[in-house]
């Protein structure tokens, strides 16, 4: 696996990242990685200010930083763990995605998370995947940023289709590298239903597709 920078402008690294992501996001690595070698990884990828000045803990889009930066985040930890990049980049978005979950309405807006236990298990998957969608175009609403994510029925499992994926902004590569965000809705989902299921990444922008695009299984793990 060889991951590159993209000759052509990816418009999509010229997105603003949100605020609390970011942070949730350099306070998981810096925990899996150490402070030091996290230091010397965004000084590697011209991320220098992110030094020891971590964004806010305020959902809000930033002005400072966009997508480009949390893919370069995202693809230095990878080449950092070499053949482990998958799973701990997993990891990594599950890490990530604690914090959030813990503020309990960052990525759900539901009114009972007790009552959503009560649907079938296909439908608190969809749950959570529409929750997610919705609060994305919420926040980006404000500038008018179309996140154009989508969610698909495919039989036995559902499809989250993200055409402007932050994971792999600008980036080129020969396989799906988008995998802090398998991560990001095991952990969600875990933290609705308890349970976890098989999530895989099927296409990826860095490879030259429309979208990124997870495929969830309808049915738990045994």
């Amino acid at each position: 696996m060889n991951i590159t920078n993209k000759l052509a402008l990816d418009p999509v690294t010229q997105v603003p990242q949100i605020d609390a992501y970011m942070r949730y996001a350099l306070i998981a690595a810096e925990e899996m990685v150490g402070k030091q070698a996290l230091e010397i990884m965004l000084h590697k990828n011209g991320m220098q200010r992110f030094i020891s000045n971590y964004p806010p803990d305020k959902i809000k889009l930033s002005t400072d930083f966009t997508h480009k930066d949390y893919a370069n985040l995202c693809t230095a930890l990878i080449e950092f763990y070499g053949e482990a990049g998958k799973d701990e980049s997993i990891r990594f978005g599950r890490i990530a995605t604690k914090p959030a979950l813990a503020k309990q309405g960052v990525f759900f807006n539901v009114a009972s998370r007790t009552a959503i236990k009560f649907l079938p298990l296909s439908l608190q998957i969809k749950t959570v995947l529409e929750s997610i969608k919705n609060d994305l175009e919420k926040l980006y609403k404000e500038i008018d940023h179309d996140v154009s994510v989508s969610i698909e029925d495919r039989g036995d499992k559902w499809a989250y289709i993200d055409r402007s994926c932050a994971l792999c902004a600008g980036k080129e590569t020969d396989v799906p590298i988008c995998w802090g965000w398998v991560g990001t809705l095991s952990e969600s989902l875990n933290w609705l239903t308890g349970k976890e299921f098989e999530i895989d990444q099927v296409e990826c922008r860095a490879m030259g597709e429309k979208a990124c695009v997870w495929e969830i299984c309808k049915t738990a793990k045994k």
